[in-house]
Protein backbone atom coordinates (compact mmCIF):
# COMPACT_ATOMS: atom_id res chain seq x y z
CA UNK A 1 0.00 0.00 0.00
CA UNK A 2 2.90 2.33 0.75
CA UNK A 3 4.26 1.88 -2.80
CA UNK A 4 0.96 3.05 -4.26
CA UNK A 5 0.82 6.13 -2.05
CA UNK A 6 4.48 6.88 -2.85
CA UNK A 7 3.71 6.66 -6.58
CA UNK A 8 0.73 8.98 -6.19
CA UNK A 9 2.77 11.48 -4.18
CA UNK A 10 5.59 11.30 -6.73
CA UNK A 11 3.18 11.83 -9.64
CA UNK A 12 1.50 14.73 -7.84
CA UNK A 13 4.87 16.35 -7.15
CA UNK A 14 5.85 15.90 -10.80
CA UNK A 15 2.63 17.54 -11.98
CA UNK A 16 2.94 20.47 -9.57
CA UNK A 17 6.56 21.07 -10.58
CA UNK A 18 5.68 20.89 -14.29
CA UNK A 19 2.83 23.35 -13.77
CA UNK A 20 5.04 25.75 -11.83
CA UNK A 21 7.74 25.66 -14.51
CA UNK A 22 5.13 26.20 -17.25
CA UNK A 23 3.66 29.26 -15.53
CA UNK A 24 7.09 30.70 -14.74
CA UNK A 25 8.11 30.29 -18.38
CA UNK A 26 4.89 31.98 -19.50
CA UNK A 27 5.50 34.96 -17.20
CA UNK A 28 9.11 35.22 -18.38
CA UNK A 29 8.08 35.01 -22.03
CA UNK A 30 5.40 37.66 -21.59
CA UNK A 31 7.86 39.96 -19.82
CA UNK A 32 10.47 39.53 -22.55
CA UNK A 33 7.79 39.99 -25.21
CA UNK A 34 6.44 43.34 -24.03
CA UNK A 35 9.47 44.79 -22.25
CA UNK A 36 11.55 47.37 -24.11
CA UNK A 37 13.93 45.77 -26.59
CA UNK A 38 16.98 46.72 -24.48
CA UNK A 39 15.74 44.37 -21.72
CA UNK A 40 15.58 41.35 -24.00
CA UNK A 41 18.17 38.75 -22.97
CA UNK A 42 21.10 38.34 -25.34
CA UNK A 43 21.89 34.82 -26.47
CA UNK A 44 24.31 33.21 -28.87
CA UNK A 45 21.62 31.67 -31.09
CA UNK A 46 19.45 33.18 -33.79
CA UNK A 47 16.53 35.11 -32.34
CA UNK A 48 13.92 32.88 -34.04
CA UNK A 49 15.56 29.81 -32.53
CA UNK A 50 15.32 31.51 -29.13
CA UNK A 51 11.64 32.19 -29.70
CA UNK A 52 10.94 28.64 -30.83
CA UNK A 53 12.83 27.06 -27.95
CA UNK A 54 11.16 29.28 -25.35
CA UNK A 55 7.68 28.38 -26.58
CA UNK A 56 8.66 24.73 -27.00
CA UNK A 57 9.76 24.55 -23.37
CA UNK A 58 6.65 26.34 -22.16
CA UNK A 59 4.28 24.13 -24.16
CA UNK A 60 6.18 21.00 -23.10
CA UNK A 61 5.70 21.79 -19.42
CA UNK A 62 2.09 22.92 -19.85
CA UNK A 63 1.20 19.62 -21.52
CA UNK A 64 3.04 17.64 -18.84
CA UNK A 65 1.40 19.66 -16.08
CA UNK A 66 -2.10 19.55 -17.54
CA UNK A 67 -1.96 16.16 -19.25
CA UNK A 68 -5.70 15.53 -18.95
CA UNK A 69 -6.28 17.91 -21.93
CA UNK A 70 -3.21 17.74 -24.17
CA UNK A 71 -5.00 18.81 -27.36
CA UNK A 72 -6.62 21.84 -25.71
CA UNK A 73 -3.31 22.81 -24.08
CA UNK A 74 -1.50 22.42 -27.41
CA UNK A 75 -4.00 24.62 -29.23
CA UNK A 76 -3.88 27.18 -26.42
CA UNK A 77 -0.09 27.35 -26.57
CA UNK A 78 -0.08 27.75 -30.37
CA UNK A 79 -2.76 30.46 -30.29
CA UNK A 80 -1.05 32.08 -27.31
CA UNK A 81 2.18 32.21 -29.28
CA UNK A 82 0.48 34.28 -31.95
CA UNK A 83 -1.25 36.48 -29.40
CA UNK A 84 2.03 37.10 -27.60
CA UNK A 85 3.39 38.60 -30.78
CA UNK A 86 0.41 40.98 -30.92
CA UNK A 87 1.21 42.09 -27.36
CA UNK A 88 4.30 43.75 -28.76
CA UNK A 89 2.03 46.43 -30.18
CA UNK A 90 1.78 47.70 -26.58
CA UNK A 91 5.47 48.57 -26.49
CA UNK A 92 6.74 51.47 -28.61
CA UNK A 93 10.16 49.84 -29.08
CA UNK A 94 8.73 46.52 -30.31
CA UNK A 95 6.90 45.36 -33.43
CA UNK A 96 4.63 42.43 -34.22
CA UNK A 97 5.72 40.31 -37.19
CA UNK A 98 4.15 37.24 -38.76
CA UNK A 99 7.48 35.34 -39.12
CA UNK A 100 8.11 35.82 -35.39
CA UNK A 101 4.62 34.55 -34.56
CA UNK A 102 5.21 31.55 -36.80
CA UNK A 103 8.52 30.72 -35.08
CA UNK A 104 6.79 30.89 -31.70
CA UNK A 105 3.84 28.77 -32.89
CA UNK A 106 6.06 26.10 -34.44
CA UNK A 107 8.05 25.95 -31.22
CA UNK A 108 4.87 25.60 -29.15
CA UNK A 109 3.60 22.81 -31.41
CA UNK A 110 6.93 20.97 -31.27
CA UNK A 111 7.16 21.24 -27.48
CA UNK A 112 3.60 20.06 -27.02
CA UNK A 113 4.16 17.14 -29.38
CA UNK A 114 7.32 16.17 -27.49
CA UNK A 115 5.36 16.18 -24.22
CA UNK A 116 2.54 14.10 -25.72
CA UNK A 117 5.07 11.54 -26.97
CA UNK A 118 6.79 11.56 -23.56
CA UNK A 119 3.47 10.96 -21.79
CA UNK A 120 2.46 8.18 -24.15
CA UNK A 121 5.75 6.32 -23.75
CA UNK A 122 5.78 6.74 -19.96
CA UNK A 123 2.35 5.19 -19.48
Amino acid sequence: MSDVSDQIASRLTFVVVAQAIAWLLLVFILFVTIAPIRLRPRTITHVNLDRSLAFAAMAFFFVLGYSQSPVLITISCIVGAGLSELLQLLSPSRHARLPDAMAKSVGAAAGALAAIVTLSTAA
